[in-house]
């Protein structure tokens, strides 16, 4: 799935740093940009981007005019996710009240715009879930949770004699090694006191999706997929956890749905 988006932003410096940190996602293509909020406006008519990340001040017409006006020109269906970016914080209220994706603090840095992008993801795969995609997802996810919005819950990790709640968002793997089971986040790895088959029932599918008999990823963690042989691939999950693993050719068909590939 290639997620095409918009920088909008009246500093070119600030445009610049926000094109660079979204370089480093390898799903994303830079549809345009703009100055203000009336330019924003009509490189959204004409490029059709997924996700606008989009300044709230700015001279002549403010970030919140072009999502009221979007609102009234596209429908739910094809109007660009809004990730608002902002120096000042009591712009929160009204930006979220905008049904916003997201809101980021400038000077935005990798991590922030890392949890950003995650939920644009999620929110695009409900979205094409919903639309015309909804016929395949559901005949390759018989039996498994509808797409959600949002991930919640947590699994017990142990590590150095603690044990350590994982938020479910923070798992992007969870694979066997030496008959070990073991999660990966961005802090690193922690040992479950489950086997593979056991935490797949506790886990919302997708985006958590069992890749091998002895691994599960979490979809918003996937940069890549490389072709290997015999119709198998390996997943290759983003630099903050720097893993690699092996897609079996069974499975390969329905991570390839999912991710839009």
């Amino acid at each position: 799935m290639r997620i095409r988006a918009v920088v909008v932003d009246d500093e070119p410096l600030a445009r610049r740093r926000l094109k660079r940190l979204l370089e480093a996602h390898s799903d994303v293509e830079l549809a345009g940009e703009a100055t203000n909020g009336a330019e924003a406006v009509e490189v959204a008519l004409r490029e059709r981007p997924d996700v606008i990340f989009l300044d709230i001040r700015m001279p002549q017409s403010d970030g919140l005019d072009a999502v009221r006006a979007l609102r009234q020109q596209l429908p739910d269906a094809v109007r660009p996710l809004i990730v608002f970016t902002t120096a000042y914080e009591g712009h929160a209220v009204e930006a979220f009240a905008l049904e916003g994706t997201d809101y980021l603090l400038k000077p935005v840095d990798a991590d922030q715009l890392s949890r950003a992008m995650r939920r644009v993801r999620q929110n695009l795969w409900q979205r094409g879930a919903e639309g015309g995609d909804r016929a395949l997802l559901d005949s390759d996810l018989t039996g498994q949770q509808a797409l959600s919005p949002a991930i919640s819950g947590h699994l017990a990790g142990h590590r150095a004699g603690k044990i350590i709640n994982l938020g479910l968002e923070d798992i992007a793997c969870i694979t066997v090694e030496d008959t070990i089971t073991w999660a990966y986040t961005p802090q690193g790895r922690y040992r479950l006191k489950l086997a593979v088959h056991e935490a797949e029932k506790r886990l919302p599918a997708p985006p958590f999706v069992r890749v091998s008999r002895s691994t599960i990823v979490n979809l918003e963690w996937v940069d890549h997929l490389a072709p290997m042989f015999s119709g198998t691939y390996t997943a290759v999950l983003r630099p903050a956890v720097g893993l690699e693993v092996h897609v079996s050719r069974r499975r390969a068909r329905k991570l390839r749905v999912l991710l839009g590939w």
